[in-house]
C-alpha cells in the first residue's frame, strides 16, 4: 500500500515539475489559448456547487485582479505554447466532494492534457465521459470515487500513453459503481503502470483482467479489490511475457474460492524478487498455504485474512525474510508456530487472530526475539496458557518494541504478572473475553504510553485503586467490565491523570457510592456503569462535566440510583444513546434529554412528563421507553415534535384518558406499546397514519368502540395485534384477514360479538414458524447496539413474556367475548399455529373436522361454549398438544383412542354429559352385556359356600402333606446313622466339585482380560 501511495505521489510529482519546469518555474509569462479558456469556462457552468472554491479563481477575462486561465487553481500550461497540459481538480472537503455536477464536453478542446485529476467529486452518476478517449497525450487519468456509473467506455482504450489509470469507486456509492463487461481495451495500454479497479464492477469480464495483466509488461501496481473477479483461470493463458515488474497486487474482497489465484501468482516470472504487497484477503480460498510462498523473498507485506486456509503453516514460509505486515487473521490454520518464526528479523505486525494456532501452554516463544515487533494480535485462538507464562516468553527484546498486545477471546488463566511493567511502550493490552482469575499487578501502572486497557469479561478477584492507574497519564480507553469480584475503589478525591475517551465498568463493585472522580473526565464519550452496586444519587456536577459535543452512550442501568435529575440548559450534540433504566430515580424528566436519539427511562418513578415533551422544535429521538413509571393524566398531546420514532414504551403507567389525535404523526413507528394503563375512549383515526407499526399493544385499558375496519388496510406490516381487557365492541372486522404477516392475534376479555371471520386462513404468517419480529440493529460508534422486541400473552394460564422466542410463538387468542355461529374450517390451515383460546364464547356447531391438521398446536381451549358433536378423531393426532379444554360444551360421543386425549385430567372434559371415555368413565358399550352380568352374580352366589368348604380341605390337605414329608426324611436320617453318614459324605464331595469349577472359571476370566 505505501509504495502504491508513493507511485502516486512521484507520478504527480512528476507531472508538476514537468508544468512548472515548461512554465520556467512561474505562470507569469504563460498567457492562455483563447478556445481552450473557453471550454474551462464551459466546464466551470456544468458545476453546480463548489463547496470549496476550487474554481474561484477562474473568471472571464484577466485583468490586474484576474489571473491568466493558466494561472488558474488546478490548471498548468505549457510555457512555450500555452496550451493546457494538466488539469488537477482533485476534490477534497471533509466528508462531502467538492465539485458537484456534471463533466462538459468542452473539455474536448483540451487536446494537449497529459494529466487529468477530477477525482473525489461527485458527478451525478453519469457515465465515464466516453470523449476522454480522445486524449490521445494523456498520461494520468484519475476518475475514481467521483460519482460516475454505468459502463466504462473502450475508448479508453486509444490512451496509448497512459501510465496511470485510476477508475477506482467507493463501496456504497449511492449511484452505484462503473462496470464492464470486457478488459481488453486495456491490454493495448501498453505503457501503464499503474492500475486500480477497484469497486469497479468486473464479474462479467471473465478471465480477461489475468490475460491482461499477463502481457502489460510494464505493469508494477494492481488495485482490483471488490470487483467480483471469478475465481477460475482459463488453462489457455500463456505465461510467455508475463509480467516480472508487479510490486502491488492488491486482489482482496473478490470471489476467489479455489487455488487459482496462487497458480496465475506464482506463474509471473521474477515475481518472487519484485512483489512487495500482496493483500489476497477476504476471499474463499481454500487449502494449505502454498510452499511457493518461501520464495517471495522481497515481500514486505502479506494478507491472507479472511479466507478457508486450513492445516499448519508449512516450514518454508517462515522464509520471506522481508516481511514486515503478515495477517493470516480468520482462517482454518493450525498451529504450533515454530521457532523458526524467528527468521522475520523485520516482522513489526504479526495477525494470527481467529485460527487455531495454540494449544495448552504452547505459546510460540521465540517471538521473544523478534526486536522490531509492535504489534501481536492472536485473538480467538483458543490459547490455553497461564499469563504468566505468555509474558514471560515475550520478556525478551520485543518487550522493547511491543507497542500493541491482543490476546482476546482464548483460555488464558491466572493473573497480570508483575513483568508487564517492563514493557515500556505498550499502547494497548486487551485481554478481554479470557478466563483471568487472579490479580492485577500494580505494575500495570508503570506503562505510561498505555492507552488501552481493556480486561472485561473475566474473574478477577481483585481491588483496583489509584495506584493501578496514578501513572496512565495517556489512557483514553479503560474497560474492566463483566468481572463480578472486581472491586473499583478510588477515592473521589483522586485526580486522573487521564482523560478518558471510554469507560466501561459494568458489572464491577464499583459502588456503593457515585464514582465522584467521572466529574474530572471532560471527554468521555462512551460511559458503561450499569449493574455497578451504585446506590447513590447522581451529582449534578457530573451532568455539567459531560461533554455535549462527544457523548455516544451513557448506560447507568441495573443500579439503585436515586434522586431527580437536573434539568440542564445543554445539547447532546451526537444524538447518544443514554440508559438510566431500572433504577429509583423520581420526578421530572429533564428537557436536554430530549436531545438523546435512544432514551431507556423505563422501571424507574418518573411522574412528571411536562419538561420533556413538548419542545418548540422536532427530536431525533427514534427509541423512547418510559415504561414502569408513575405517570398518570393524559398522555401529551405534541407526538409532532417525536416523528422519528422506531419504538415507543409507556405500557405499565397510569395514563387516563384518551389517545391524543397527534399519535398519527408517528409515520416511521415500529412498535407502540401502550399496556396497562387507564386509557379510555375510542382509538383515534389519525392512528391509522401509522403505517409501519408491527407491533401495536393496547391491552388491559378501558378502550372502547369498534375495532377500525380499516386495520387491515392502514397496518400491512402488523405481526402482533393485542387489544385484550378493554371495552372494544363490534363485529371483528373482516380486514383483519389481510394482515397476512400477523403472528399474535389477542382480542380476548372485550365485548367483540358476531362470528368468527371465514377469512382467517388468509392469515397467510401462522401457517409456518419462521420470527416475523426480527431485531432491530443500531450501529454506533462503539459497538453494535441490538434491540429485541417482545410481545406478551397469557400462555399457560399466565401471562409471560416472549422475546427471544418469537418465532416460536403464533397464537390467537378471541376468548372471553360474544362470538357466535361455528368455527370456520379455514382456521385448520393455519398449521404454524400453537396457540388457540375461543374459550368463553358463544360458539355453536361442530369442532373443525380437520382440526388435526394444526400439528404444532400446544394450547387448546375451546371450553365454555355451546360445541356439540362429537370431538374429531384427527384431534388425537396432534402431539404436542399440552393443555387441552373442551370442558362445559354439548359435546357428545367417545373420546377418540390415543396415547394424546387420554394423557389429559378429566378436567378437560367436564361439563360434556354426553361424552365418555378415558378419561371419563367408560361408555356403555365398552361394558359387557346386562344378562351375562346377572347369570355371573347368581353363579357366584351359588357357589360362595362350596368354595370356602374347598379352600378349608386344600388348607388341611396342605398341613398333613408338610409334616408326613418332612418327618418321612428327616426322621429316617435320624434313626439311620448310616444314611445320615451317606449324606452328609455326598454334600462334602459336592462341594469339593463346585470349589475345583470356580478356580477353573476365575483362571480363564483372567486369561481373557490380558
Amino acid at each position: 500500500m505505501n509504495s502504491a501511495c508513493c507511485l502516486l505521489f512521484l507520478t504527480a510529482c512528476y507531472f508538476i515539475s514537468y508544468s512548472n519546469c515548461l512554465a520556467g518555474g512561474t505562470h507569469e509569462s504563460i498567457h492562455c489559448i483563447h478556445d481552450e479558456r473557453e471550454a474551462l469556462l464551459q466546464f466551470k457552468q456544468g458545476i453546480q456547487f463548489d463547496r470549496c472554491g476550487l474554481l474561484s479563481s477562474w473568471q472571464e477575462q484577466a485583468s490586474q485582479h484576474h489571473l491568466e486561465c493558466c494561472q488558474w487553481e488546478g490548471v498548468h500550461c505549457n510555457n512555450h505554447t500555452g496550451h493546457v497540459t494538466m488539469l488537477a481538480l482533485r476534490g477534497v472537503a471533509g466528508d462531502q466532494p467538492c465539485l458537484e455536477g456534471t463533466v462538459s464536453t468542452s473539455l474536448l478542446k483540451l487536446k494537449h492534457l497529459k494529466y487529468l485529476d477530477l477525482s473525489l467529486n461527485d458527478f451525478g452518476g453519469e457515465p465515464v465521459p466516453s470523449f476522454i478517449g480522445s486524449f490521445t497525450n494523456l498520461q494520468h487519468l484519475n476518475l475514481s470515487k467521483a460519482g460516475f456509473s454505468g459502463e466504462i467506455p473502450h475508448q479508453l482504450g486509444n490512451l496509448f500513453n497512459l501510465a496511470s489509470l485510476d477508475l477506482s469507486c467507493d463501496f456504497g456509492n449511492s449511484y452505484g459503481c462503473p462496470y464492464a463487461d470486457s478488459l481488453k481495451w486495456l491490454s493495448h495500454l501498453t505503457l501503464l503502470r499503474d492500475i486500480s479497479l477497484s469497486g469497479i464492477d468486473l464479474s462479467q469480464t471473465s478471465d480477461d483482467w489475468y490475460q491482461v495483466a499477463n502481457n502489460l509488461t510494464s505493469l508494477s501496481v494492481l488495485h482490483m479489490e471488490r470487483c467480483g473477479l471469478s475465481p477460475s483461470i482459463l488453462n489457455s493463458i500463456s505465461y510467455m511475457n508475463s509480467s516480472s515488474s508487479f510490486s502491488v497486487i492488491d486482489l482482496s474482497n473478490n470471489n476467489f474460492n479455489d487455488t487459482s489465484i496462487f497458480k496465475w501468482l506464482f506463474n509471473l516470472k521474477g515475481i518472487g524478487s519484485t512483489l512487495v504487497h500482496l493483500d489476497l484477503s477476504d476471499n474463499q480460498i481454500p487449502g494449505p498455504i502454498p510452499h511457493n510462498f518461501g520464495k517471495m523473498l522481497s515481500l514486505s507485506y502479506l494478507d491472507l485474512s479472511s479466507n478457508l486456509l486450513q492445516g499448519p503453516i508449512p516450514s518454508a514460509f517462515w522464509n520471506m525474510r522481508s516481511i514486515s505486515y503478515l495477517s493470516l487473521a480468520k482462517n482454518q490454520l493450525e498451529g504450533p508456530i515454530p521457532d523458526t518464526i524467528s527468521n522475520l528479523k523485520h516482522l513489526s505486525h504479526l495477525i494470527l487472530s481467529g485460527n487455531a494456532f495454540q494449544g495448552r501452554r504452547n505459546f510460540p516463544k521465540s517471538l521473544g526475539s523478534l526486536c522490531n515487533l509492535q504489534d501481536i494480535r492472536f485473538n480467538d485462538n483458543n490459547l490455553d496458557d497461564e499469563l504468566s507464562t505468555i509474558i514471560q516468553a515475550l520478556s525478551g527484546c520485543v518487550r522493547k518494541s511491543l507497542v500493541s498486545l491482543e490476546l482476546s477471546q482464548n483460555r488464558i488463566w491466572g493473573s497480570i504478572p508483575d513483568i508487564i511493567s517492563t514493557f515500556s511502550l505498550l499502547d494497548g493490552l486487551i485481554l478481554n473475553t479470557n478466563r483471568l482469575n487472579g490479580t492485577i499487578s500494580p505494575g500495570i501502572g508503570q506503562l505510561q504510553m498505555l492507552e488501552i486497557l481493556d480486561l472485561s469479561y473475566n474473574s478477577l478477584k481483585d481491588t483496583i485503586s489509584h495506584n493501578h492507574l496514578s501513572n496512565l497519564s495517556r489512557l483514553s480507553i479503560l474497560d474492566l467490565s463483566n468481572n463480578p469480584d472486581l472491586v473499583v475503589h478510588i477515592s473521589p478525591d483522586w485526580v486522573p491523570p487521564f482523560q478518558l475517551t471510554s469507560l466501561i465498568l459494568e458489572s464491577c463493585k464499583l459502588g456503593p457510592s457515585f464514582p465522584k472522580w467521572l466529574v474530572t473526565q471532560t471527554n468521555l464519550s462512551y460511559i458503561g456503569i450499569s449493574n455497578a452496586g451504585i446506590s447513590d444519587t447522581i451529582p449534578t456536577s457530573f451532568w455539567n462535566s459531560l461533554s455535549p459535543s462527544n457523548l455516544v452512550y451513557l448506560n447507568m442501568s441495573y443500579n439503585m440510583i436515586s434522586g431527580v435529575l437536573p434539568n440542564l440548559s445543554v445539547t447532546l450534540l451526537k444524538l447518544p444513546i443514554v440508559d438510566l433504566s431500572s433504577n429509583i430515580l423520581s420526578g421530572a424528566i429533564p428537557s436536554f434529554l430530549r436531545n438523546a436519539t435512544k432514551l431507556y427511562l423505563n422501571n424507574n418513578r418518573f411522574s412528571d412528563l411536562s419538561p420533556f415533551f413538548c419542545p418548540k422544535q422536532k427530536t431525533s429521538l427514534t427509541f423512547l421507553n418510559l415504561a414502569n413509571n408513575l405517570f398518570s393524566g393524559e398522555i401529551p398531546d405534541c407526538w409532532m415534535y417525536f416523528d422519528q420514532l422506531l419504538v415507543l414504551h409507556l405500557e405499565n403507567n397510569n395514563f387516563s384518558r384518551k389517545l391524543p389525535a397527534s399519535i398519527g404523526a408517528l409515520t416511521l413507528l415500529y412498535t407502540l406499546h401502550l399496556r396497562n394503563n387507564s386509557l379510555s375512549g375510542e382509538l383515534p383515526k389519525s392512528l391509522q397514519n401509522c403505517t409501519s407499526l408491527v407491533i401495536l399493544d393496547l391491552g388491559y385499558n378501558t378502550l372502547t368502540g369498534k375495532i377500525p375496519q380499516t386495520i387491515g388496510h392502514s397496518f400491512e406490516n402488523l405481526r402482533v395485534l393485542s387489544l385484550q381487557s378493554n371495552n372494544f365492541v363490534g363485529e371483528l372486522p373482516l380486514s383483519l384477514c389481510q394482515l397476512s404477516q400477523l403472528q399474535i392475534l389477542d382480542v380476548s376479555i372485550n365485548h367483540i360479538s358476531g362470528i368468527l371471520p371465514k377469512c382467517l386462513y388468509n392469515l397467510t404468517a401462522m401457517t409456518g414458524t419462521e420470527d416475523g419480529l426480527p431485531d432491530l440493529y443500531v450501529d454506533n460508534v462503539y459497538n453494535y447496539y441490538v434491540y429485541s422486541e417482545y410481545a406478551r400473552l397469557m400462555w399457560k394460564r399466565k401471562e409471560q413474556r416472549f422475546q427471544r422466542s418469537m418465532g416460536q410463538v403464533i397464537a390467537i387468542d378471541i376468548s372471553d367475548n360474544e362470538l357466535e355461529g361455528h368455527i370456520p374450517e379455514g382456521i385448520s390451515s393455519l398449521t404454524g399455529l400453537i396457540f388457540l383460546n375461543l374459550s368463553r364464547n358463544h360458539l355453536s356447531g361442530n369442532i373443525a373436522s380437520k382440526v388435526g391438521q394444526l400439528v404444532s398446536l400446544e394450547f387448546l381451549d375451546l371450553s365454555n361454549n355451546h360445541l356439540s358433536g362429537e370431538i374429531p378423531t384427527t384431534l388425537s393426532e396432534v402431539a404436542s398438544l399440552e393443555i387441552l379444554d373442551l370442558s362445559n360444551n354439548n359435546l357428545s360421543g367417545k373420546i377418540p383412542v390415543g396415547t394424546q386425549l387420554q394423557s389429559f385430567d378429566s378436567s378437560s372434559y367436564m361439563g360434556n354429559p354426553g361424552l365418555c371415555g378415558l378419561p371419563l368413565p367408560k361408555c356403555s358399550g365398552d361394558q359387557p352385556p346386562a344378562n351375562n352380568v346377572q347369570e355371573d352374580d347368581a353363579f357366584s352366589e351359588q357357589n360362595e359356600d362350596d368354595s370356602s368348604d374347598i379352600l378349608l380341605g386344600l388348607l388341611i390337605s396342605v398341613l398333613l402333606g408338610f409334616i408326613i414329608g418332612f418327618w418321612g426324611v428327616f426322621g429316617t436320617l435320624v434313626i439311620k446313622t448310616a444314611w445320615r453318614l451317606a449324606l452328609f459324605k455326598f454334600f462334602d464331595d459336592m462341594k469339593e466339585k463346585l470349589y475345583a469349577l470356580m478356580v477353573v472359571i476365575v483362571n480363564i476370566a483372567k486369561v481373557w482380560r490380558t
